[in-house]
């Protein structure tokens, strides 16, 4: 059975997020893997060769979209409606761009730094919570939707219903 690789990057993935639930898809761009978790809010950076973590970030809200790399900014959409655009080699946050839903913050749904509000995401009953919580990250606008990058166009689309094209 030929065009099987067999190497041990095809473990990195398990030993990079070891620990978390859900990884977003990796891009993988000058022998690093950029991929976020989306049950810890995680921005992480591996050495694609070793799987050894280059940059690990706490941000404001879960990930769920998969990153795009181009040249030397990776662009990540969050569910707090925000896509961000953070700096290939250190991670670091360049910009980032919110969309009007998540301005308006219906239901008070965001704190002023633009991470979730527990108390007003999760405020119903236990059977009703996840749901509850999915319809407001919705109604702000979060992103699920993975960027693209052509031309110096980044492209994405948001659950506000609107698809944005930001140079």
């Amino acid at each position: 059975m030929g065009g099987i690789d067999h190497h041990p990057r095809a473990r990195l993935e398990r030993r990079a997020a070891h620990g978390h639930r859900g990884a977003t898809s990796p891009a993988v761009a000058d022998r690093k893997v950029f991929f976020a978790t989306s049950d810890s809010s995680l921005y992480h950076v591996v050495d694609a060769n070793s799987g050894k973590p280059v940059v690990r970030q706490q941000g404001k809200a879960y990930m769920f979209s998969s990153p795009s790399v181009a040249g030397d900014v990776v662009f990540i959409g969050v569910l707090n409606g925000t896509l961000e655009a953070r700096d290939a080699k250190t991670g670091n946050l360049l910009w980032d761009f919110q969309v009007e839903k998540s301005k308006q913050n219906d239901g008070w749904v965001l704190t002023g730094d633009r991470k979730f509000n527990v108390p007003f995401l999760y405020h119903s009953n236990w059977r009703e919570a996840p749901l509850v919580a999915n319809d407001r990250q919705i109604r702000i606008g979060g992103i699920y939707s993975s960027p693209i990058v052509v031309n110096g166009v980044v492209y994405f689309g948001s659950a506000d219903g609107f698809l944005y094209a930001l140079e």
